[in-house]
């Protein structure tokens, strides 16, 4: 895969460590760049919903991309996941949501599936990608929303591990009621290090691992 570029997308600071040590594990030789749009993240929490302006802003950020030579573009914010589906259509590479290969991997896995979220802004869309997975699958599924409060303004203060507590502890309450946990938003993936595999009576799903290794089949297949 050397030569080949890949350009992450993302709405929070603590992504870009995240994503720079798993790219450098699952995608070696590739050239990745990241885009940190902050903001398009806080008018979407000002305004409680998603808006054309939005799906305009990821469209800029994908033509830069297209431009610099990526061969995917990845957008890791799953509050704006659903712009992705307007982009697209306008996009010459592929254009990857962060939890694309996360959703239908929970649909595969159990019929009650639970979503802990930190921003209240990402419930609604991952429910919808449940949704929408299923009815692809023609399955039945319930999904139980649980959002974390405070979660997401200690990770952003600095402070990783009263985060991880509060997650860690919504998801163990959740284990007991779902066959399958996902964790709707990638900055919440670093949870797993504090949830040892014996703990997880159900699977706990995080995006940022399958993700990327949905962008390197792509790029093994495009040669």
């Amino acid at each position: 895969m050397d030569g080949k570029q890949v350009v992450l997308i993302h709405t929070l600071a603590p992504l870009l460590d995240v994503f720079g040590e798993l790219g450098a594990n699952l995608l070696p030789g590739v050239q990745i760049s990241h885009v940190l749009d902050e903001p398009l993240l806080e008018r979407v929490r000002q305004r409680g919903q998603l808006a054309p302006e939005d799906s305009d802003r990821l469209q800029t950020h994908v033509a830069v991309a297209e431009q610099t030579g990526a061969n995917v573009v990845l957008v890791t914010c799953s509050t704006i996941s659903p712009c992705v589906d307007d982009v697209r259509p306008e996009a010459d590479i592929p254009v990857l949501k962060i939890d694309e290969a996360m959703i239908a991997d929970a649909v595969a896995k159990g019929a009650k599936i639970g979503v802990v979220a930190t921003n209240v802004t990402t419930l609604e869309p991952t429910r919808q990608l449940l949704e929408a997975q299923a009815d692809v699958a023609d399955k039945q599924i319930e999904v139980e929303l649980v959002l974390v409060e405070n979660a997401l303004a200690s990770l952003l203060s600095g402070d990783g591990a009263t985060h991880d507590n509060l997650v860690k502890k919504a998801v163990l309450e959740l284990t007991d009621r779902v066959d399958v946990v996902v964790l709707a938003q990638a900055s919440m993936a670093r949870v797993l290090e504090v949830i040892p595999e014996a703990e997880r009576p159900v699977p706990i799903l995080s995006s940022p691992h399958l993700a990327l290794e949905q962008v390197q089949r792509l790029l093994a297949a495009d040669r």
